[in-house]
């Protein structure tokens, strides 16, 4: 499930008031009808904010992959006999970790190349070829070599990419470390690229404490974004509701700019983009520092509490990035959200939950990140021996039907951090409550809409416009920062 499969729902807010009569009689009756007017409108509200609720309630079931998840691609499976596809495909065996033996293999193209062996299963290999990719051979497909490994430049990779006709006529941009491929925007291009040049090194001094031996990337860090889902589907099939993702198969992070959020609330798409931008960079950069093997398997409520972490991007003055550790408003919201359901009682049962499961949702996601956000603040020292742990596990390692079992993700947890879900939730919910927090979704640009003798309160620039073409009188739009001043005002002409 994604990250932010609920943020589709939650954010076209509409009321609309039309008067009890066709046409608005200032003179007899004017106190009834505006009281009637108000009650009107105080009822539109309390409707509009409990099915905000209710859809985000239904839209946390919607079946998904999680962004960044570091377990093998879905197209990884275990067969009685390797066949090679587009994805990873394992013969049954033991698992033979390597020591970076250089192997001759082909390529693509029936060229003669030097790859690095990653892993053995069975009888198949999985190679790490020069451009950056992951591919499984048959042992008799491959031969030892003293010859080095030789990773691609930049230059090559970006032709080889390039020669893809589903990547026909992308535009190209490059910085040190890496390599942007685009038919986005400009502006939403260049403002990815400000926040992950912005992330890697702060992101990189961040893991240099924590005492692993962290290092610079040995190949280029290729995001390709596309214009529209329907591109980026094209390009690869993926379940509905993911945006992005970082594709441990080829090293390379996809997402794509517009959806169907940004028609009605494109202040919050554009948090939602810039926020899934971070956090599937956050997953890039640790496969490929030196923090997390490509292939090994995490405790999910680590590995995307960790990106979560890294996630908090602005829009105010600039997209940018916020800096590690900012407080992640999207997820904040979830939070908030759960807890106007159900009060934070911290039995528990919820780091119960999320710190023991395979999967989770996007609620999850954002109690994943509380916890991460808790745990780097008041127990560091913990929380890093607990990544070192991590980092040491090695490609397929703990993968059901390929190794012996690993530690679970509970027992991840409990051997650094105790066995009292409850006082250490009670701690997270108590440090959540002191971070400051700004509903993003209040705090998003609404408008005011006066057509006839009716008021309109709406996020969604499609509304406006879809309520001028309609309006047949007098039409006026009003603009305000945030839904408290525009209720506020809407208030005001009723009285």
């Amino acid at each position: 499930m994604h990250r932010f499969a609920i943020i589709a729902a939650l954010l076209f807010t509409f009321i609309g008031i039309a008067p009890a009569q066709a046409q608005f009689n200032p003179f007899g009756g004017l106190q009834q009808q505006l009281d009637e007017q108000r009650r009107r409108m105080e009822q539109s509200l309390r409707e509009m904010d409990a099915k905000s609720r209710e859809m985000q309630d239904r839209m946390r079931n919607l079946p998904g992959t999680p962004f960044g998840n570091n377990n093998p691609p879905a197209s990884a499976m275990a067969d009685n006999e390797p066949e090679q596809t587009s994805g990873l495909r394992l013969s049954r065996g033991s698992i033979t970790h390597s020591n970076g033996e250089s192997v001759l293999v082909r390529d693509e193209e029936g060229n003669d190349v030097i790859g690095r062996l990653h892993v053995s299963v069975g009888e198949t290999r999985v190679v790490l070829m020069p451009d950056g990719r992951l591919k499984t051979f048959s042992i008799d497909e491959t031969r030892e070599t003293d010859r080095p490994f030789v990773p691609m430049e930049m230059d090559a990779i970006e032709a080889k990419l390039l020669r893809d006709p589903k990547l026909a006529g992308f535009k190209t941009i490059r910085s040190r470390r890496f390599l942007y491929l685009y038919n986005s925007s400009e502006l939403f291009i260049r403002s990815s690229r400000t926040i992950l040049e912005s992330m890697y090194p702060a992101v990189r001094r961040y893991f240099e404490r924590s005492g692993i031996d962290v290092h610079e990337p040995e190949l280029p860090l290729v995001v390709i974004a596309f214009a529209t889902d329907e591109e980026f589907q094209e390009y690869r099939r993926m379940p509905s509701g993911v945006v992005a993702y970082y594709d441990s198969e080829t090293n390379a992070s996809l997402i794509y700019e517009r959806s169907a959020l940004s028609t009605h609330a494109p202040e919050i798409a554009v948090k939602n983009a810039i926020s899934t931008i971070a956090h599937e960079g956050a997953h890039q950069i640790l496969h490929n520092i030196g923090v997390q093997q490509r292939l090994s398997k995490w405790p999910l409520w680590l590995s995307e509490g960790l990106a979560e972490f890294y996630a908090p991007t602005s829009v105010q003055k600039g997209i940018r990035w916020s800096g590690l550790g900012s407080s992640n408003q999207l997820r904040m919201m979830e939070i908030s959200r759960d807890w106007e359901d159900k009060k934070p009682r911290g039995s528990g049962s919820t780091i119960r939950r999320i710190t023991s499961a395979d999967e989770l949702d996007s609620l999850d996601y954002a109690y994943a990140w509380g916890l991460i956000h808790m745990l780097s603040r008041r127990h560091q020292k913990e929380l890093f021996a607990c990544i070192l742990d991590c980092s040491k596990r090695r490609p397929l390692e703990g993968i059901e039907g390929l190794s012996v079992p690993v530690e679970s993700p509970s027992e991840m947890f409990t051997k650094h951090f105790g066995e009292d879900y409850g006082d250490t939730e009670q701690e997270m919910n108590k440090h959540l409550l002191s971070l400051n927090y700004v509903d993003p979704v209040k705090n998003q640009t609404h408008y005011l809409v006066i057509s006839g003798s009716s008021v309109s309160l709406t996020s969604s620039p499609e509304m406006v416009k879809d309520l001028r073409r309609r309006s047949a009188g007098r039409f006026q739009v009003r603009t305000f920062p945030n839904r408290t001043l525009a209720e506020r005002a809407m208030a005001a002409i009723t009285r």
